[in-house]
């Protein structure tokens, strides 16, 4: 009898044991989605961050071939006119959690395209290949407020792998 009665009590606590809630158990909730593009050779493609799709009526990130002169096309990507862009790698992509101070953003105008100041995709003329930047890109919807990290993975043969990830505000 006394052995059931201990069972019993031990049975009765669980709940109380598995249901503590501690602030120091709680893990950062920010959701990484990861993208992979259409071949650019195929048209256009637009992505809008909010939506998570593509939309090429409503889109934050575009990514078409642009004309490189001499008949030559180059894989590039750019952004809406509404959104603005900060270059933030003081540190890694997994570690930006909250949205950095506003003076970091400015407006985009060509930085993220072929030839721009911080181009996603640049062609090395000796080896004839497209690399990926290693920069990791915040931007700033002026419409929506939101902001959203951004990381440019892996370019193959027209295709582009991409992460964001929507950030809170300070």
């Amino acid at each position: 009898m006394k052995r059931l009665l201990i069972g019993a009590s031990i049975l009765m606590m669980i709940p109380f044991i598995g249901c503590e809630d501690k602030d120091s158990d709680k893990v950062n909730s920010i959701v990484i989605n990861e993208v992979t593009t259409d071949n650019v050779n195929d048209g256009p493609y637009y992505y809008h961050f909010e939506n998570g799709k593509v939309d090429s009526s409503s889109w934050h990130l575009s990514y078409r071939n642009l004309d490189a002169g001499g008949g030559n096309y180059m894989p590039s990507f750019s952004l809406n006119s509404n959104v603005m862009v900060g270059i933030y790698n003081s540190i890694s992509f997994d570690q930006i959690e909250t949205s950095p101070d506003a003076g970091i953003f400015s407006p985009s105008s060509g930085r993220l395209s072929y030839g721009g100041a911080n181009a996603v995709l640049n062609y090395d003329m000796v080896t004839h290949k497209i690399s990926v930047s290693d920069d990791n890109y915040v931007i700033y919807c002026t419409i929506t407020h939101k902001v959203y990290k951004l990381h440019f993975d892996e370019y193959s043969s027209g295709v582009v792998m991409f992460r964001y990830a929507e950030l809170d505000a300070k």
